[in-house]
């Protein structure tokens, strides 16, 4: 018994430094090592990443965010990684992730900041569309997330640092998630022997490593 516990752990040990390799690539290593504690690892392997429809929006109040706020977060997730022939970010919760993740792993005034960029959003979306965020266009939240991203028009330095912190948060759930992990990036359960050099292209997805989350 022993002796398998011990290659569990190796296995586990194995799995996570493949993710946090996998991670960096897609966020930075700055904001990789940001992500992954061990309490946020530990807290992201106990959420149940559950597959929705975008249509099946947030019915409750979350531990972070209100229902409205939850509503935005999922269109917001949903334009960062959309659904195309696999499952995207709000389809699979990831908002629900970000809000059990920040309330488990993050600091009160970490909280109040995601908080105070949905209120940005909102206050952006009517000041230039005289409409809220969820009502509007696909287009019209591309382009204000756009703005945002780029600190543009009505949007500052400050403010896109703070979308950047929301987008790498909502890649850790996406690609934590099942779908994410095996169909959006490749996965093999058991890898073949090592091989020194293999043919990539740059369209080829990159390697995920479920076997830290499943």
């Amino acid at each position: 018994m022993k002796q398998n516990q011990d290659e569990d752990n190796t296995v586990n040990d194995e799995s996570r430094r493949n993710f946090f390799r996998g991670l960096t690539m897609l966020v930075g290593s700055t904001a990789a090592t940001v992500l992954l504690t061990s309490n946020s690892i530990s807290v992201a392997m106990a959420y149940s990443l559950q597959p929705t429809s975008l249509l099946n929006a947030p019915v409750f109040d979350g531990k972070v965010f209100s229902l409205l706020q939850l509503k935005k977060l999922q269109k917001i997730c949903a334009i960062v990684i959309p659904q195309t022939d696999t499952l995207g970010a709000a389809e699979v919760n990831t908002h629900g992730f970000i809000d059990n993740q920040l309330f488990h792993c993050y600091e009160n005034s970490e909280q109040e900041q995601m908080k105070a960029l949905l209120t940005l959003i909102e206050r952006v979306s009517n000041q230039q569309f005289s409409s809220s965020f969820t009502a509007l266009n696909s287009k019209q939240q591309f382009d204000l997330l756009t703005d945002l991203d780029l600190g543009q028009n009505n949007f500052n330095a400050k403010q896109r640092t703070d979308f950047k912190v929301l987008k790498r948060l909502i890649c850790f759930g996406y690609y934590t998630s099942e779908v994410g992990a095996s169909k959006e990036l490749r996965y093999l359960a058991v890898p073949g022997g090592y091989k020194g050099s293999i043919p990539y292209k740059k369209t080829d997805a990159s390697w995920g490593s479920q076997g830290l989350f499943y």
